[in-house]
């Protein structure tokens, strides 16, 4: 009996010691960590609070647990108050612990996992060290209260977020939801929802929602999970949704507790309004239909989908989505094994129908889905294109007829097998019919095999067929005919890549040929008639015909007929393309019954091999030896150039004959040619020379130009010189240029311009790229014009009256090859005084003198002007006074051509009282001073002459006045009055005795 009553007195010992607080706490915390290692849960607390005979407190408290699947569960807890259940807490008692449990500050998350590797689990965060067994769980309390809750359920960057909530669930009592914000990013879903509620109740560990509302349209009407499956990351819940008009049910439990983490979940839902649908998502795309129901099951780890199982089907009436809308759709898919199968898609949209089945893996990065096995089945039935237009892209809106698609296409290995059945009446794109189309598409191995392809509209067709490989190297064969009357009909298909431009004119083509990597050979005929584009450059295009028959092999092709001729002429040859020559052999060219062409030439053009990106440096072959032996009688230049297909602005008439044999690097040539009512433009300025006359001989690598002239907008020009091809790439020039009288424009200001007419001969020597220019030009006459054309005299205002004329513009600039690189160095001269004449304000045009010495140097990008320059006499400027210019000199300095200095006096009166005006410094920055004698002031001289540039009108015993760019900042004082004024520069006279002001 001893040991007996030992063990009473030790338990009766150890129950008293229970009411002493701190043994109180320290069993609770060690009560409290047992059994949360007993059910696998790692915990840390700061602080207990309470006593047997008050409630229990946990303060800031870490809860942690890792699923042996994956997820990972943290708690936080800044306080934890739970009355005891004396009756639970007695031995064989199977209900809570506690009656009621009060939470405040909780934030914690579920992690669930993305990898597939082990997931090494951070340590216990108790100071327990045993293993973690596995089973049990804590007991729910019959009242659960919680405030300040923030919870995630989380996975890689996408997460359900509950913020600011607080929440009751009770046993015997209904409980009561409340979250501040509901916040869901998925890739699907990117919204928050604010102050949202629902009612709640406990049922053993299940925790059941119901009537949370999201948006008046989604309502969850019902939401269950065991919640301390939920807390351990373990799916186990059932929902149902009111929402878009129709119902949604949802369920969803873990498969399993080792990794991978996998989770089987189950649907289906009925009348969903698609409209309502893509709100809630945050589509701004129009949307409307119905679908009326289906179901998906899925089975298996989220991130191994290969090892999952799925299936979805649905039934869509009326859909619309943007500018995108069919009558119905059936859509039924299952994943299994890695393969995604499509049993049925079936799709009807107005009077078409469109049915689609097959299978292929799962998309596998770096792979194409049609290196992998797969198989497709199509059959459509379209009875009106048009009616596309709601399904495909709106331009179908201009397509119309009818169509039939129907085969199968089985893929494995990169090897293909399979065909496609194309046909289709009545088709029409824009306004290009095609009344009947039948096509067909055989797949074996890697070829491709167009087994037919026929259209068909009135008196046009165009037949084919042929075989590609479309894996490997790469290999062709086929034939194509074509007959069209006219190409204008079918303008609406004739497009890029097709063609460049949209064409008219009529067309017989024949062609057969194969290909591969090694080559490609074949033969064609065309018979090409009044072809011409429909495009942008239609008004530069002429109208051809052309009759082609040739043969084609690597590195050669080989014309039987080439014939090019519209109305008038006609160009015929025997043309062959070789490995670095293009020949023409017995060239005919004719003008109406008369010869105008005849010869041949072997040209050094590597067509084959330059083609299609070419350039003149690729094109042309320095080796290869030329020969050429052309005659022309009266060559019409405009007629002949027509045969080009283009429009060239050129004119003339070509008389004589030529021939040239050798490589281009050492060319002999002899012949002669005459040009005589020639029009040739320059470039693509629209500058052109007209009443061009011109004789020509050759000899070895020179070109003699007897006589050459020209008329240009500026004036008449004629020539002699020499043309070296030595290098026929940079030909060397040696001419001299003549003329008589050019009208030859100078400086510009924003007020007026300066035009001259010039006489004079200049010679031209060096290669084409950077030849020189040198010579004399001699002055005839100059006119100041107003620049404005609304203007009828010539305002010298700003510059005698004002602070400068503003920014002079360079004399001569170009950015146009190959005149950029030229080296000029002329002279501009007068012999003697020769006329100058403006207008100005209320007077005839006057006539000055001038005088000039300027040299013009420097490079064709920019001109530079040194020198100088005299005018004598002429009116400036009359009103009701007047200012007459005695004389001006302007000094161009080297390096300083856009900004000349100029000294200069003029004469004047103001209203009947004789001044006189200088004039110093730069045109840019000039500095006046006027001499005059009371009652005249210097600002009465400015307001009768009405100066409209501002100026400061300072006490100055010379009326200096500073230009405003010198003023600013600078603080002049009043000068003193002197009696006697300073000497004028000359040739100024001595001022008026008693000048002032």
């Amino acid at each position: 009996m001893r040991p007996v009553r030992l063990a009473v007195f030790l338990l009766v010992i150890a129950i008293a010691a229970l009411f002493e607080p701190n043994y109180f706490r320290f069993v609770a915390r060690q009560l409290i960590a047992l059994e949360a290692w007993r059910t696998g849960v790692s915990v840390q607390i700061g602080s207990v609070g309470g006593s047997l005979l008050e409630p229990l407190v946990l303060r800031n408290s870490v809860w942690m647990y890792e699923s042996g699947s994956g997820p990972i569960t943290r708690l936080e807890v800044t306080s934890a108050t739970a009355v005891f259940s004396w009756r639970n807490l007695l031995p064989r008692s199977s209900g809570p612990w506690f009656e009621r449990l009060t939470i405040q500050g909780l934030t914690g998350k579920i992690q669930f996992p993305t990898e597939v590797a082990p997931f090494a689990a951070p340590p216990p965060l108790s100071f327990i060290k045993l293993p973690s067994p596995r089973g049990g769980s804590f007991p729910a309390p019959e009242l659960i209260e919680a405030r300040g809750v923030d919870f995630i359920f989380q996975s890689n960057g996408d997460y359900l977020r509950l913020a600011d909530t607080e929440f009751t669930l009770s046993k015997v009592a209904p409980g009561k939801i409340r979250a501040g914000q509901i916040a869901i990013k998925q890739p699907w879903l990117n919204r928050t929802f604010r102050d949202v509620r629902a009612t709640t109740a406990l049922q053993e560990t299940r925790v059941e929602l119901a009537n949370l509302t999201l948006e008046p349209n989604v309502q969850i009407q019902s939401f269950s999970a065991e919640m301390d499956k939920l807390a351990r990351g373990q799916l186990n819940l059932d929902m149902r949704l009111a929402a878009f008009g129709g119902e949604i049910r949802i369920a969803a439990k873990t498969l399993s507790q080792e990794r991978p983490f996998a989770f089987e979940a189950t649907g289906n839902f009925s009348q969903i309004g698609v409209a309502k649908l893509a709100t809630f998502l945050g589509a701004s795309d129009a949307a409307g239909g119905t679908i009326k129901g289906g179901y998906f099951t899925f089975r298996g780890p989220p991130q191994q989908i290969a090892r999952a199982t799925a299936r979805l089907r649905l039934e869509a009436t009326n859909f619309q989505w943007d500018s995108r809308q069919w009558d119905a759709l059936v859509f039924g898919a299952s994943l299994m094994e890695g393969r995604v199968q499509v049993p049925e898609f079936a799709l009807t949209q107005g009077h078409n129908q469109l049915n689609l089945s097959g299978e292929m893996p799962l998309p596998t990065p770096g792979v194409a889905w049609w290196q992998s096995e797969f198989s497709v089945n199509i059959a459509a039935k379209i009875d009106n294109l048009t009616e596309l237009s709601a399904l495909m892209l709106p331009e179908f809106k201009f397509a119309a007829g009818k169509a039939n698609i129907d085969g199968s296409i089985r893929g494995k290995d990169q090897q293909f097998n399979g065909q496609l059945i194309v046909s289709g009446s009545h088709l029409k794109w824009h306004n290009a019919p095609i009344e009947e189309l039948h096509a067909g598409v055989k797949l074996t191995g890697n070829e491709l095999q167009l087994t037919n392809i026929s259209l068909f509209n009135n008196g046009d067709y165009l037949r084919g067929h042929g075989v590609v490989n479309i894996i490997g190297d790469k290999q062709y064969w086929g034939e194509i005919h074509a007959s069209i009357e006219d190409l204008a009909q079918y303008a609406a298909l004739l497009q890029k890549p097709i063609v460049p431009e949209p064409l008219a004119g009529g067309a017989n083509i024949d062609w057969s040929g194969e290909g591969s990597a090694k080559g490609h050979s074949g033969k064609f005929t065309a018979r090409l008639r009044k072809l011409r584009s429909l495009g942008t450059t239609a008004a530069l295009l002429h109208p051809i015909n052309a009759d082609l028959d040739g043969t084609y092999a690597p590195g050669t092709m080989q014309f039987s007929r080439f014939m090019l001729s519209d109305d008038a002429s006609s160009f015929t040859a025997n043309v062959g393309v070789g490995n670095k020559a293009l020949s023409f052999q017995d060239i005919k060219l004719y003008h109406q019954q008369a010869l105008w062409l005849e010869g041949d030439a072997l040209l050094p053009f590597d067509v084959w091999n330059a083609w299609p990106n070419t350039t003149l440096a690729k094109l042309i072959d320095d080796q290869t030896v030329t020969k050429v032996n052309l005659t022309a009688y009266n060559l019409g230049l405009r007629e002949a150039s027509l045969l080009t297909g283009w429009k060239f602005p050129i004119e003339g008439v070509v008389l004589g004959n030529f021939i040239a044999e050798g490589p281009l690097n050492g060319l002999k040539t002899s012949g002669k040619l005459t040009l005589s009512k020639a029009q040739i433009p320059l470039g693509w300025s629209g500058e052109i020379l007209t009443k061009v006359e011109g004789d020509a001989t050759f000899d070895g690598a020179s070109m003699l130009v007897k006589t050459i002239s020209a008329q240009h907008p500026t004036g008449v020009y004629s020539g002699i010189g020499q043309v070296n091809f030595a290098d026929l790439h940079n030909p060397a020039l040696q001419m001299t240029i003549t003329s008589a009288g050019t009208r030859l424009p100078l400086f510009s200001t924003p007020a007026s311009s300066l035009v001259a007419q010039v006489s004079g001969q200049v010679q031209v020597a060096g290669p084409v790229s950077a030849a020189s220019v040198t010579g004399e030009i001699q002055l005839l006459s100059a006119r100041f014009l107003p620049t404005t054309p609304t203007l009828s005299e010539v305002e010298f205002t700003p510059l005698f009256l004002g602070d400068g004329i503003g920014q002079l513009p360079a004399f001569v600039t170009t950015s146009v090859a190959p005149w950029i690189d030229w080296k000029f160095d002329t002279t501009l001269l007068t012999k003697a005084p020769v006329p100058l004449s403006w207008k100005s304000l209320s007077t005839e045009p006057t006539t000055a003198t001038l005088a000039a010495n300027l040299r013009l140097a420097g490079t064709g990008t920019a001109l530079e002007v040194t020198g100088e320059a005299t005018i004598r006499g002429g009116f400036i400027r009359v009103q009701e006074s007047s200012l007459a210019l005695t004389e001006a000199i302007v000094t161009f300095r080297e390096g300083f051509s856009l900004n000349p200095s100029i000294v200069a006096q003029a004469r004047g009166s103001a209203f009947g009282e004789p001044f006189t005006h200088h004039l110093t410094g730069t045109v840019l920055h000039p500095m006046h001073f006027f001499v005059f004698a009371p009652p005249l002031t210097e600002p009465t001289i400015l307001a009768s002459l009405k100066s409209t540039r501002p100026s400061f009108d300072l006490p100055s015993p010379l009326g200096l006045r500073v230009p405003t760019e010198l003023f600013d900042g600078v603080v002049i004082a009043a000068w003193a009055p002197i009696s006697t004024p300073p000497p004028p520069a000359p040739p100024v006279p001595a001022p008026t005795p008693g000048a002032a002001q």
